[in-house]
């Protein structure tokens, strides 16, 4: 290995040390995923993995990332073109997700009329929303939310993502 003279005995050790943290970090990683089990990516893209083994589905490399709380949902606008056939897939973290919390994906065209709904199961941390455009090109209104059971359970803030693509 190459180190230029310059580096101290003491930055080589640091810089070593970091490599060591960063090799056993990436080694607690499940195989073949970069996100661990509790993560929302994780759940998304285990909702989204029955469509991506075909070379006919493009999903987006870059996605929405935050957090949303189960008395406010998060909303953002996306350009969906005519004749495109689009998923949406939504997870939170397992861990942060009430039990028997439901999530939903909405989805409303430009004169804020629903186009499309998913609802998804009780207790399950990702869900999937299937829309194809014959409507128009243009703006719409994607909501995640989370809905609760009845009964007195306090807001949480959880973290989320919302991945999507076209065939």
């Amino acid at each position: 290995m190459f180190l230029p003279r310059s580096l101290s005995f003491h930055a080589v050790f640091v810089l070593l040390v970091a490599c060591g943290f960063f090799a056993a970090a990436r080694a607690q990683l499940p195989q073949g995923s970069p996100f661990p089990p509790d993560a929302p990516e994780h759940e998304a893209l285990t909702a989204a993995s029955p469509f991506l083994d075909g070379g006919d589905f493009s999903l987006r490399r870059d996605y929405w990332q935050g957090s949303l709380t189960t008395k406010t949902g998060r909303g953002l606008k996306l350009q969906f073109f005519k004749g495109n056939t689009y998923r949406l897939f939504f997870g939170v973290a397992p861990s942060a997700l009430p039990k028997d919390g439901t999530l939903h994906l909405h989805l409303y065209n430009a004169a804020g009329e629903e186009v499309a709904h998913a609802p998804g199961e009780a207790g399950k941390s990702a869900v999937a929303l299937h829309f194809e455009n014959t409507l128009k090109t243009g703006l719409y209104l994607v909501l995640m939310r989370v809905e609760l059971p009845p009964g007195p359970l306090a807001e949480e803030e959880m973290p989320a993502v919302m991945f999507y693509g076209w065939q």
